[in-house]
């Protein structure tokens, strides 16, 4: 009968214990290039949403991860390293003024450029999770095109 040495026993922990904690940390990417930015001022925040609680404005919300880069050339790349797999929407906005937020008019339409991460945005109301969710799979980049609407 073959009996493995320490060091071979060792080394094969230490494999295991890796591989375990890669699988476990293993999370998405998600890379989301935001088009039609109408000009360099301000920031472009993402605001990536894992369940319809507040989508679309409401990212103070537990849950939704944000990010926020400075635009470029009409254009913004969003990245959210490690996202769990799981099923998700993402709201946009080109924050021209630097407040934080989506301004609005009296009415409640936008006066800042907005997106979401299907692109699906009815005209008389508010984007909806469903219409705009995607999946990340462990592992996985998943791309999003975004196109803002003033």
């Amino acid at each position: 009968m073959l009996v493995p040495n320490r060091a071979s026993l060792l080394l094969a922990c230490a494999m295991t214990i890796t591989a375990a904690m890669a699988s476990a940390s293993s999370g998405g990417r998600i890379e989301a290039a935001v088009s039609g930015v109408s000009n360099a001022q301000g920031m472009v925040g993402c605001a990536l949403f894992s369940s319809a609680a507040g989508f679309p404005l409401e990212s103070d919300k537990p849950g939704v991860k944000i990010t926020r880069v400075a635009p470029a050339g009409g254009a913004a790349l969003c990245v959210f390293d490690n996202v769990p797999p799981g099923t998700y929407a993402m709201a946009v906005v080109h924050d021209t003024n630097g407040n934080g937020r989506a301004d609005t008019n009296f009415l409640g339409m936008p006066t800042e450029g907005v997106g979401v991460s299907n692109n699906v945005m009815p005209r008389m109301s508010a984007p909806t999770f469903d219409a705009n969710k995607f999946t990340v799979a462990a592992g996985q980049t998943t791309r999003l095109a975004i196109s803002l609407r003033y």
